[in-house]
């Protein structure tokens, strides 16, 4: 699933919460490396501003093995080890403020493991090289890329609408 599709997501599952920004923050934690890498590729002119707008995952991952720190930091990023690392240090009470971002972070590694096709993460790095491989994928055509696009994008217009909608309600009560 794209970055801001992670985020909207988990604004609407969690906007009632009073930690909603840190839930939002944390559902988008682990691609925040694609982000450096981009702004690092368009400084070196590996990447031109024009093609910004049709940037997907194949010219990502293009990109990547020309950043061995990006691929570690995507790897670390994407494993439920070091989630899970972080999710025991968040139940003490000294790190218990982290709980709402490492959930966040957990919800992006599940929904991954859902719609990652043949370009599956390494959940279990640095243990493990093995991948789970979803049936679905948002970006495969192979995987029923076009198919969840319209499901998640219909999904996601109906939450935009929806709280649109009760934006519109608390300003006229």
């Amino acid at each position: 699933m794209f970055t801001f599709h992670h985020g909207l997501w988990l604004f609407f599952l969690s906007r009632r919460h009073a930690q909603v920004w840190q839930f939002v923050i944390g559902s988008m934690f682990p691609d925040y490396v694609y982000f450096v890498m981009i702004i690092i590729a368009l400084f070196r002119g590996q990447i031109e501003l024009s093609n910004l707008i049709s940037l997907n995952p194949q010219v990502l991952l293009g990109i990547m093995p020309l950043y061995p720190w990006a691929v570690k930091a995507d790897l670390l990023g994407h494993s439920v080890v070091v989630w899970g690392v972080f999710l025991v240090l968040a139940l003490l009470p000294a790190f218990n403020r982290l709980q709402a971002f490492i959930i966040g972070w957990g919800s992006h590694l599940l929904i991954d493991g859902l719609t990652h096709g043949a370009y599956a993460n390494y959940y279990l790095y640095p243990l493990s090289m093995d991948a789970v491989h979803s049936p679905v994928s948002y970006w495969e055509a192979e995987f029923f890329a076009r198919e969840f696009k319209i499901v998640n994008g219909t999904l996601m217009v109906l939450i935009i609408v929806y709280l649109i909608y009760e934006r519109w309600r608390k300003k006229i009560s």
